[in-house]
């Protein structure tokens, strides 16, 4: 037995009011109920209200913890950034940088005022607004999957607050250039993959 849409806009609400925030989390949640619900109504020859409230009663904690999990800082992206930090195209890219701030000073062609430091500063923190802009104003939903990704900019910049400060006014080695420009490009590439793969199925969250 089929639900209807205002059932399944009743699980969506309910959701919803539980802080089940994440619109793909969530409708994870309202598949795997509504499938639930489907079967206990057939099964037991309940009424919808009835077969929701008895598998609620039974199953909500769980899957609320679940979604206090996802709430988490996601190790599991981390793990994929990793993995694609590691891939060829990313390895042939940081030896050419390598080479390439090995044999180009860089640094004769900043001043005291405006260092590299500032430099990836600014392309961070730039990079930072346009994902807010991106998810507060174009989306005006949030997505777990993209959301997470996103999150990996702020282990960058906390990455770059340690090793390249921005108030650090001596020259930066060309490794150090080489590591950051690699992270920043590597982040930058990961993340648009993950945008594209993330707007394939977006509409299936709408």
């Amino acid at each position: 037995m089929k639900l209807t849409k205002e059932e399944i806009q009743f699980i969506d609400t309910y959701l919803i009011k539980s802080e089940v925030f994440y619109v793909d989390v969530r409708q994870e949640l309202i598949d795997h109920v509504a499938t639930a619900v489907e079967a206990s109504m057939a099964e037991e020859d309940l009424d919808f209200y009835d077969a929701f409230k008895e598998y609620m009663v039974m199953h909500k904690k769980e899957l609320l913890k679940n979604n206090v999990i996802r709430w988490k800082f996601s190790w599991e992206v981390t793990r994929q950034f990793g993995l694609f930090l590691i891939k060829p195209m990313q390895l042939v890219m940081v030896v050419a940088l390598f080479f390439f701030f090995r044999f180009v000073d860089i640094n004769r062609y900043f001043s005291a005022g405006f260092t590299v430091p500032n430099l990836f500063f600014i392309l961070v923190m730039g990079l930072a607004v346009i994902q807010l802009c991106y998810f507060q104003l174009y989306l005006k939903k949030r997505f777990y999957v993209i959301e997470k990704t996103g999150s990996l900019l702020m282990v960058l910049y906390y990455f770059q607050l340690f090793f390249m400060p921005f108030f650090d006014k001596s020259a930066v080695s060309s490794l150090t250039v080489t590591v950051f420009s690699f992270l920043y490009l590597a982040y930058l590439s990961f993340f648009v993959q993950a945008l594209v793969r993330f707007n394939q199925h977006r509409f299936n969250y709408i």
